[in-house]
């Protein structure tokens, strides 16, 4: 695999691999299987909030072997730092990448999370769009601990190359932590909310607010009920955490000057 820089925020090791990169990345762990699974994550303003205030999510994030940047807050924060991180890789755009570098090469995905029908609708559109796509399971992520053996064999009897977990953080990266080792499959995939875009349940903002960086603004517009008071705190929250921590980081790299 190609090796990585990291920059550090608030503690989280968020990688500088573009999308290229960590979609050979993929490539090379399924073709090269290391014995547990490649894992990767995301970060974005809300996911840094999380981190610092959740100790689990502190605990289990930085074991991820590929950290990206999901938004634009993180490179905010690191260009406020001083430090470079690459454009922003949601997972509702990837996700097509990762479906055409599959159906090429012959991998096989598995879909779990979001609500009932929601990983199943996905598996049809986006094998409507990549015919030839291998999905070779599909489960919502509604389970209790009396459902997990049951979950876990099924996944290993499948056999994917790509597990996909649509769930939230810090559930999903906490899940992933604990039953990685128990999956001898190449790749985890903790993508949020991937499954509900690519199945159609939830809109996307217009393209023009995506490539000015305003996606945030269009996904509240779309779901205001839910996004609301993640924003109207969150935002300024982060913004304030980001400077404290641009300070800090200079002031460090000028004592080891």
């Amino acid at each position: 695999m190609p090796g990585q820089e990291t920059v550090d925020l608030f503690g989280i090791p968020v990688s500088r691999l573009g999308l290229a990169a960590v979609l050979q990345s993929v490539r090379q762990a399924i073709r090269s299987p290391r014995g547990r699974p490649w894992t990767l994550a995301y970060v974005n303003a809300h996911s840094c909030n999380l981190f610092l205030e959740d100790p689990d999510y502190r605990r289990v994030l930085p074991q991820v072997d590929v950290i990206y940047v999901d938004g634009n807050g993180p490179r905010l924060a690191g260009w406020l730092a001083g430090e470079r991180l690459p454009r922003r890789m949601t997972g509702a755009d990837w996700i097509h990448d990762l479906c055409a570098l599959s159906r090429r090469e012959g991998f096989r995905l598995y879909f779990l999370g979001s609500g009932q029908g929601v990983a199943a609708e996905a598996c049809l559109r986006l094998r409507g769009k990549y015919p030839g796509l291998q999905i070779v399971g599909t489960r919502d992520g509604y389970f209790g601990p009396e459902d997990e053996a049951g979950l876990l064999e099924d996944i290993r009897n499948t056999q994917p190359d790509v597990l996909i977990l649509g769930m939230s953080s810090p559930r999903q990266e906490v899940w992933m932590a604990r039953v990685a080792a128990d999956l001898a499959i190449p790749v985890i995939w903790a993508a949020g909310g991937v499954l509900e875009y690519a199945s159609g349940r939830v809109r996307r903002a217009p393209r023009w607010m995506r490539r000015l960086g305003l996606e945030w603004l269009g996904r509240w517009m779309i779901e205001p009920r839910r996004l609301t008071r993640r924003y109207l705190a969150g935002i300024p929250l982060f913004l304030w955490r980001s400077v404290r921590h641009a300070v800090a980081h200079r002031r460090a790299r000028r004592a080891g000057e």
